[in-house]
């Protein structure tokens, strides 16, 4: 009897396809997309958080973790505590932050810099560590307010006022990252130190801005008289959201300036912001 022969793969001019090889294969190619899917998912959140972009479904309904810096006016606190389904507050002085002064601001995302009805230089002033510190904030993320004349003096110094002597106005304290100026006025007096009483209303400038969202003018109602406030002719280096026309002379002013960083925003206000509600809660909105 002939016995059949086997006949092996080898012999048979090649190795067999393995079993599942094209589940194999796609597999293989999900993952090497695992990473890419990834990468794209926490560039559309980061993108989401600093406000380069939005997503809808991240809005959220969180309160904004707000640090107050000095002492805002009473009507200013006031509306913040009528927004406690928007924001939640603390308020402490420039010097409560000197110690650790990064590692305190990094609990807030948002800071408010309110010191302009301080009566003294002292009280307008932050160190030289909470505005170095406050300049990485912004830098790296965050989102800071301005208030008039508030971090204009930088505090120490000799001369017994508490702040130091040579250092007026915000680059010196705070970098480029406040979005106007503080240049020499009559005198060789500062603008930022010559309070400028003024009646006028306030102008949309940017009609794209969220801040002015259906504001075109404020008081809106003609029933309403022009605002009576206190400004600064400061210089605006960033851009410009609206101004302040006076009533009488056509004299214009900054009103709300911007400045934008690669990931953190600036906003500064001219004028006591509680004075446009309207305004205002834009403002939070649009840095929430």
């Amino acid at each position: 009897m002939k016995v059949s022969e086997r006949m092996y793969p080898e012999e048979a001019g090649g190795e067999p396809a393995p079993a599942g090889g094209m589940r194999t294969g796609i597999t293989k190619n999900l993952e090497a997309l695992i990473p890419l899917i990834l990468i794209i998912i926490i560039a559309a959140f980061l993108g989401h958080k600093f406000g380069l972009w939005t997503i809808p479904f991240l809005g959220g309904t969180e309160q904004v973790q707000v640090l107050v810096i000095g002492q805002p006016s009473v009507d200013l606190l006031a509306d913040l505590d009528n927004q406690r389904d928007l924001v939640y507050y603390r308020v402490k002085d420039a010097s409560d932050l000197d110690a650790a002064p990064q590692e305190q601001l990094a609990q807030y995302d948002l800071v408010l810099l309110d010191q302009h009805l301080g009566a003294t230089p002292y009280d307008k002033s932050v160190s030289r560590t909470l505005g170095e510190a406050l300049e990485n904030y912004v830098r790296t993320g965050g989102k800071m307010i301005v208030v008039m004349d508030s971090g204009i003096f930088r505090s120490g110094g000799i001369y017994g006022t508490g702040v130091a002597a040579d250092v007026i106005g915000w680059k010196a304290t705070f970098g480029d990252i406040i979005p106007v100026e503080c240049d020499l006025g009559p005198n060789d007096i500062p603008t930022c130190k010559q309070p400028i009483m003024t009646t006028g209303k306030i102008y949309r400038l940017d009609y794209d801005h969220p801040i002015m969202e259906g504001i075109e003018i404020a008081p809106a109602d003609p029933r309403y008289g022009p605002l009576s406030m206190i400004t600064f002719d400061v210089k605006p280096i960033g851009s410009q959201v609206a101004y302040i026309k006076h009533i009488a002379t056509a004299s214009n002013y900054p009103a709300i300036v911007e400045k934008k960083l690669l990931i953190g925003k600036v906003i500064y206000f001219n004028y006591d912001p509680a004075m446009t509600p309207g305004i205002w809660q834009n403002t939070l909105e649009y840095l929430r």
